[in-house]
């Protein structure tokens, strides 16, 4: 998995920054915070990452088998066409 661009992961520090201000009784300094998106990128990351694989993959397959409904042509309609 490609590492975040430094504005998206400067982006999300500021969320979780903002998620701890607003929920934690105690203030999270900088540094405690930017290890904690670390730890969930680095140990859940994967964990999202692989069932976003598994949902594409699903759909993907179900516009395969779609497919021979959406382009099929019926063949031999020449002459049904001409009457």
């Amino acid at each position: 998995m490609k590492p975040l661009t430094p504005a998206l992961r400067k982006e999300a520090v500021t969320s979780l920054e903002q998620f701890c201000a607003e929920n934690f009784d105690e203030p999270v300094g900088n540094l405690a915070i930017e290890a904690l998106f670390d730890f969930m990128a680095a140990e859940l990351g994967p964990l999202f990452y692989n069932q976003g694989v598994k949902d594409a993959q699903t759909r993907i397959q179900s516009v395969i088998t779609d497919l021979d409904q959406e382009v099929y042509q019926e063949p031999f309609t020449y002459w049904r066409r001409k009457r």
